[in-house]
């Protein structure tokens, strides 16, 4: 004679296990759990060059604003410009101040673009060659247009005025000097752009 004993069913197997032990046991993922270190996101790193170059765009959007001020008012409250001719005694020229105004108001959307950005947690634009040519290329327009205007409002006179000190001139030196130490610091800015881009070349080998 053959006697079979039924086989426990799952619940009575687990009869004895409270309610939270028996649903950790029934995890499908029990047995594939591990444990994993997630490697750092290189875009989320902040690095010394980092913070050096938001510091450095915090200080070329002040200036940048400063300039537009003063180019904009500061001829009494009206228009001031950059000048632009080599005889010191004509007009101002229209093609210096075309460009000097899209030099200002360019760069001052574009770093403001960049700092928005930086804003959000993400570095992965320091990275790219497009930074460090932008820099490059502001380098040389932000000392262009500065000493445009140091070499007009040098030697600028009123007319019917033979003053060689006057509210305007002193207002487009400063505003010149200012240009160029805009352009110093977008050199600054652009060797820090270099480095973040040679170093992402180099970690892809």
């Amino acid at each position: 004679m053959i006697v079979v004993f039924p086989l426990p069913s799952y619940d009575d197997a687990f009869h004895d296990v409270n309610i939270q032990d028996k649903r950790f046991f029934q995890s499908p993922g029990l047995h594939r759990q591990h444990s994993f270190r997630v490697p750092p996101n290189p875009d989320k790193m902040v690095s010394a060059e980092t913070i050096g170059s938001i510091f450095i765009k915090v200080f070329k959007l002040a200036l940048n604003l400063v300039i537009l001020i003063i180019y904009r008012t500061g001829y009494g409250g009206d228009f001031l410009g950059v000048g632009g001719t080599w005889n010191l005694n004509e007009e101002k020229s229209p093609d210096a101040e075309i460009v000097a105004s899209g030099v200002f108001v360019g760069y001052f959307i574009y770093t403001s673009v960049q700092l928005i950005t930086f804003c959000f947690g993400t570095t992965k634009l320091k990275r790219e060659l497009s930074d460090t040519i932008m820099n490059v290329v502001g380098t040389f327009m932000w000392i262009a247009v500065g000493g445009t205007a140091l070499h007009y409002w040098h030697g600028f006179q009123p007319e019917y005025d033979f003053q060689q000190i006057t509210s305007e001139r002193t207002a487009g030196l400063a505003m010149g000097s200012l240009c160029v130490v805009t352009g110093a610091l977008y050199l600054a800015d652009s060797v820090l752009a270099f480095i973040h881009y040679a170093k992402h070349e180099n970690s892809k080998y």
